[in-house]
């Protein structure tokens, strides 16, 4: 199991301070707080949206804030103020509040851990507009803090060991939780669309792997391929400053073994290819259906 007790405390103390600090100083909400409930919480409801990311390195977890829907409406309603929204925009927008909240706060957060030695690695959030009771498993551990103000409230949740959920919150089976007969792979998703990252990360997730690093150019994947040597990389072809291929061409240079799998439009076959010959271990097409990626991987890595 490669969830510790140990380092639990110092985790939920650091996203608590920097949650506090976020509400008041960038929001200007003054909070109050429960006292955290933690190991034998053996039900989490969640409100309204909840956004969620997984952690990776000491600590092995889910963080989950779920907001209230006032909470969240008045915190996009500062964060826009000088922004023009169409009203068509506004549930858009109010999703990538969540997300942004928690990119933040954690952002923050991680780098307070990371002064202590505990270095985490975060995954991009992904959003839940649904209220959802999750029950606790008999070896879950489940803390919780509920932050009042009075716009709303907001859930803090952290949910451990992280193996045990896929980032939807959905409690994984033994099978499931392994991958199938697969051991789960550390993940670089290189796209420079946002809509198809969260989709990627939610489908891993899902499939029992963990994404660690994400870039949004073929430049930015080389640097971000030495920084974490990941298990797999899913490479979109039609990038910025880099495309797809070339960044393929130039990761395989540096690192021969490298995994990489092509994400594709239809009519892009020719430049797949191109791909291929430089090195890529096969493509799916968009829009990515979760069996065909299942089974891409797996064909990569022949389980």
């Amino acid at each position: 199991m490669t969830f510790n007790r140990l380092k639990f405390p110092s985790a939920m103390a650091a996203v608590l301070t920097r949650t506090r600090d976020y509400l008041q100083d960038e929001i200007g909400l003054k909070v109050s707080r429960a006292k955290p409930r933690t190991g034998n919480v053996d039900a989490l409801q969640l409100r309204d949206i909840t956004a969620v990311v997984c952690t990776d390195g000491p600590v092995k977890l889910l963080i989950a804030f779920s907001f209230q829907r006032g909470l969240l409406e008045h915190m996009r309603e500062v964060v826009t103020a000088d922004l023009d929204v169409r009203p068509e925009e506004r549930e858009l927008f109010l999703r990538e509040t969540a997300a942004e909240t928690i990119n933040s706060i954690l952002g923050h957060a991680t780098a307070d851990l990371a002064e202590e030695g505990n270095d985490m690695r975060l995954s991009p959030p992904i959003v839940l507009d649904e209220e959802k009771n999750i029950l606790r498993p008999k070896k879950a551990i489940f803390t919780s803090i509920q932050m009042a103000t009075n716009r709303g409230t907001l859930d803090l949740n952290l949910i451990g060991p992280a193996e045990m959920f896929d980032q939807n919150l959905n409690i994984l089976d033994a099978e499931d939780a392994r991958g199938g007969n697969m051991h789960p792979l550390k993940v670089m998703i290189v796209d420079d669309s946002l809509l198809t990252i969260r989709t990627l990360t939610g489908m891993l997730s899902e499939q029992g792997h963990l994404v660690v690093q994400t870039a949004a150019s073929g430049a930015q994947a080389l640097d971000a391929y030495r920084q974490v040597k990941p298990d797999l990389v899913t490479m979109d072809i039609t990038m910025p400053d880099m495309d797809g291929i070339e960044a393929t061409d130039g990761i395989l240079k540096e690192f021969p073994e490298a995994n990489i799998i092509m994400v594709t439009s239809h009519g892009q076959q020719g430049m797949v290819m191109k791909a291929v010959k430089a090195g890529a271990k096969g493509y799916v097409l968009k829009p990515i259906k979760p069996e065909k990626l299942r089974e891409m991987i797996a064909r990569v890595f022949k389980t």
